[in-house]
């Protein structure tokens, strides 16, 4: 397996932390890494403000957490930043704008961790670089796919493209190592049509609306996973509301607000193994405040805690 090379962030490093461009120097039990650039409809939106989300977000980093000694009062663990072993990774590069060879990449620098028990923290980009981010989990199996978005992604093809933003699920129930697809925050307008919603629901997706987890609250969702499961985190983070994450393009009000996605990572982790975390389309441009960044950059905080520190 080709070892990953990336390229060093233009900015500081996330919180921080360590930075490894060459990943044959890994001995972390964590690396994230930015994936900036997904498959574009249309020639003309490329490369979209997403891209820009990883390196941005490294920017924020005085924001997200001022001190590495300081601990999550959300939490139940008292683990800080300092307690868990984790590199930044740098950006998955994009050669020659060759966007088929960037995606091959990203699945590749996945696989890569997964194959040695290192746990990945992807930074997109749009949500059509979650495509290769799954396929890259396939040194596994029995894997579960907990995705939060405010959109189903079970497009077949869009535009003739089936590997963009509106296709991630969709792509997932075909692979072989992914044995059941929740979804979390689905509400309102997008691409879906009602072929679609019956296929995901043939497939076997489980889809908690948006309302009803306001309505009957998280459990709805976690009393659904199967225990001892390996669970993969997929967070569009239009699926949260818009008065939380503002920087995104696809805003829909009535999202997930911030202690039901921290409880639903921690009871993900509860009822089994948070194997990786892919966060996508952050959009820095429609951002306030950076608002959006330290949203982020503490759910990404929360999920390594609880993993590494069981």
């Amino acid at each position: 397996m080709k070892t990953p090379v990336t390229k060093v962030p233009n900015t500081k490093s996330f919180l921080d932390l360590p930075i490894l461009s060459d990943w044959s120097n890994l001995n972390h039990k964590a690396v994230v890494f930015g994936a900036p650039f997904g498959k574009p409809y249309n020639t003309q939106d490329f490369p979209n403000n997403q891209s820009t989300a990883p390196d941005r977000l490294r920017d924020a980093s005085p924001r997200i957490l001022i001190d590495q000694h300081a601990m999550d009062l959300d939490l139940e663990t008292e683990s800080t930043l300092v307690s868990i072993s984790v590199a930044d990774g740098g950006n998955i590069p994009l050669r020659d704008n060759d966007i088929d060879q960037h995606y091959s990449e990203i699945e590749g620098a996945v696989r890569y961790l997964v194959d040695r028990g290192v746990l990945p923290v992807s930074i997109g980009g749009d949500d059509g670089i979650t495509n290769p981010v799954l396929r890259g989990l396939d040194p596994l199996n029995d894997v579960t796919v907990i995705q939060i978005d405010a959109h189903m992604d079970w497009k077949n093809e869009r535009f003739g493209e089936k590997d963009g933003y509106s296709s991630p699920m969709r792509r997932a129930s075909e692979m072989a190592h992914i044995s059941g697809v929740h979804q979390l925050g689905i509400r309102s307008y997008g691409s879906a049509t009602v072929q679609d919603l019956k296929d995901a629901k043939d497939w076997g997706a489980k889809i908690y609306l948006a309302k009803d987890i306001h309505e009957k609250g998280i459990e709805l969702f976690l009393n659904e996973l199967t225990d001892a499961g390996k669970f993969f985190i997929t967070l569009d983070v239009d699926g949260l509301d818009p008065s939380i994450v503002p920087g995104t393009v696809a805003l829909s009000p009535g999202g997930l607000d911030w202690m039901q996605v921290v409880a639903c990572f921690e009871g993900i982790s509860k009822k089994g193994q948070i194997i990786g975390l892919n966060v996508v389309e952050l959009a820095p441009k429609n951002d306030i405040n950076q608002i959006s960044m330290i949203v982020v950059g503490r759910l990404i905080l929360k999920c390594l805690m609880l993993e590494q520190n069981k």
